[in-house]
């Protein structure tokens, strides 16, 4: 399918948005990841190894990376070395935390269900999700990759996931929901809220997919990364009007084969 490699972009979104106001990285970091540039935005980020905050960035950039470039496992252990790197140096990082979290997701969703489960990446990005809200109780950013986590866990595993970690549909959409309403202008957040709903099951919630995406269209992007999250809104809003709810489906799954 053609469309996979920009809806696995979107998808693996999850916090590559745009950069968090407490974070300092190099200018030159920053000018390149706003213009798309990440691996190049990595590497320069990940130079200023005494600052816990560049080395976060250098982790989200890797992430960013990572997805929209196919750079695969070498800026995914880029990006997880960047985290830890940065906790080290800061222990009480959200920023570094939710990259570390993210590495987990993706790693999950590579993995068999039973390598997953052995590696326990469901209960270690938790615990740093909670972590990461405990320290910020107001980040739209936490919230939306705890909103991620239950609908992921719920997607992949159903009951039984919902029993081994307890993950909820219901705390899922809600916590996406906060997300919304912390930051109602992030054209990623909205994106990824819409995605995980089409994957879980877009046809029991066609109506709220179809609200999000139409949202996104309406906002002004910050940088390249929410740019390209709005056109893929565009071809997914597209696609759920010519094809319907289980074409949406059915890209966002071909998307994480």
């Amino acid at each position: 399918m053609r469309h996979v490699p920009w809806v696995l972009a979107a998808l693996s979104a999850l916090v590559l948005w745009t950069a968090p106001a407490d974070a300092e990285p190099p200018s030159a970091a920053l000018r390149l990841y706003v213009a798309g540039e990440y691996a190049a935005a990595a590497d320069i980020a990940q130079q200023e190894s005494h600052s816990s905050e560049s080395l976060a960035f250098a982790a989200r950039a890797a992430l960013a990376a990572c997805v929209v470039s196919g750079d695969g496992e070498a800026m995914l252990q880029q990006a997880e070395r960047n985290a830890r790197d940065a906790l080290a140096l800061s222990p009480d990082s959200v920023d570094a935390r939710l990259q570390l979290a993210v590495v987990y997701g993706m790693r999950g969703r590579r993995a068999s269900l039973a390598e997953a489960f052995a590696r326990n990446y469901a209960p270690r990005g938790r615990r740093l999700i909670d972590e990461a809200l405990a320290l910020a109780p107001d980040s739209a950013e936490a919230e939306a990759v705890l909103g991620a986590w239950h609908l992921e866990i719920i997607r992949r595993s159903g009951r039984a996931g919902a029993i081994a970690y307890g993950a909820r549909i219901g705390e899922g959409i809600a916590a996406f929901e906060r997300a919304r309403t912390l930051a109602p202008d992030n054209a990623a957040i909205a994106l990824q809220y819409a995605l995980a709903l089409a994957e879980l099951d877009a046809v029991q919630h066609s109506g709220r997919i179809g609200l999000l995406l139409n949202a996104i269209k309406e906002l002004s992007p910050h940088d390249a990364l929410e740019a390209y999250s709005q056109s893929v809104a565009s071809r997914l809003a597209a696609t759920m009007a010519e094809r319907g709810p289980r074409a949406v489906a059915l890209l966002a799954r071909a998307a994480m084969r």
